[in-house]
């Protein structure tokens, strides 16, 4: 099942890839996260672990970084996990400080799963396109901000 989604953002290329890369932030834009640990420094041959809640199950990742270009790409593959996947996030530069988010992805599915692939696929958009609309706003200053009980924002 192939995956992919891209954003821009306005936000210079070197800032989005350094959020975007401290994974520890991936808790704050993509609400499926719900933890993700890493081994040491993040660096190609580096592994993390990522637990998600998708589709109401719970999914456990390793996953291992591929490839790690600052400020232009980072690239992952399981290493053990529910499903197999392979992906990337592509950084591409557009000027004015502006930012375009590409991520590119292949989930195998087991043979039982595959004749659901493209429904699956399809299911999958909404999540991960929220995810991204989410990245934007966080990193535009736009992130929605809870209001505290007396109705005060939170800062």
């Amino acid at each position: 099942m192939r995956t992919c989604q891209s954003v821009v953002i306005d936000r210079p290329c070197a800032e989005v890839f350094a959020f975007v890369t401290d994974l520890r932030n991936e808790l704050r834009w993509q609400p499926e996260i719900v933890a993700v640990t890493l081994d040491g420094p993040l660096r190609v041959g580096g592994h993390f672990h990522e637990t998600r809640v998708t589709f109401g199950r719970r999914f456990e990742w390793e996953f291992r970084i591929t490839e790690l270009e600052a400020p232009r790409r980072i690239a992952i593959e399981t290493v053990a996990g529910a499903f197999p996947y392979r992906g990337a996030r592509i950084f591409e530069d557009l000027g004015d400080g502006r930012t375009r988010v590409s991520e590119v992805g292949e989930l195998r599915l087991p043979r039982a799963l595959r004749l659901a692939g493209p429904a699956l696929a399809w299911l999958a958009r909404a999540p991960l396109r929220e995810a991204y609309g989410r990245l934007r706003a966080i990193l535009e200053g736009d992130e929605p901000r809870v209001v505290a009980q007396g109705g005060a924002p939170s800062p």
